[in-house]
Formats: structure tokens, sequence, C-alpha cells
């Protein structure tokens, strides 16, 4: 099992996690506020995460059809990703999700 911090304005959590799950389904099983609106299939924008930089500097690239969503978010940032997008690995292991301050 993997450890996840899902952290928003004054909150801050540890969820355990397995390894292969997405952000998105972590997030849903322990009712984590993101929306996820098209069920993980890339077709939105709404599990938008932020990340810190050594956090983001760990993960596989955004694809192209990853870039163009996040290109369309009105608070995008250096460090956004979908979190449909982020599988966890072990190196991922204590990975701390930023939920966007519009959620």
């Amino acid at each position: 099992m993997l450890s996840i911090i899902f952290r928003h304005k004054n909150f801050k959590k540890s969820y355990l996690a397995n390894e292969g799950n997405t952000i998105l389904e972590v997030a849903r099983k322990y009712n984590v506020e993101i929306e996820g609106s098209c069920e993980g299939s890339l077709a939105c924008s709404t599990c938008h995460i932020l990340l810190e930089e050594k956090w983001f500097n760990k993960l596989i690239p955004a694809n192209e059809e990853e870039k163009e969503l996040l290109g369309l978010l009105p608070d995008l940032k250096k460090h956004s990703r979908l979190g449909c997008q982020i599988k966890l690995t072990k190196n991922l292991d204590g990975i701390e999700i930023i939920l966007p301050n519009n959620v």
C-alpha cells in the first residue's frame, strides 16, 4: 500500500492507496472533493490538481491530450495535472496532492 496526502485550505489528510490506482480513483474512494465529470476518460479537466515541484518531477510527462485540456483551465499553474492521468507507483509513495482553491 502507498500513502497519498490530499491538501486543501485547512484540510490535510493521508490515505492508503494501491499501486496502479489513479489519483482520481483514490479521491473518489475516500470522498475527497475532486469532480472528475468524465469518469477519468480524459474528456474534461474537472479533476485538476496541483503538485509540489519534487512530486511533479517524478511523474511521466503529460501527453498531448492532457496538455490540451490543461490549457483550457483558467487557473492553470506550472505544476498542474489531471488526477485521472496520474497512476500511483512506488516512487510516488507519500505524494501530496493540492486541491485548487476553486474546489
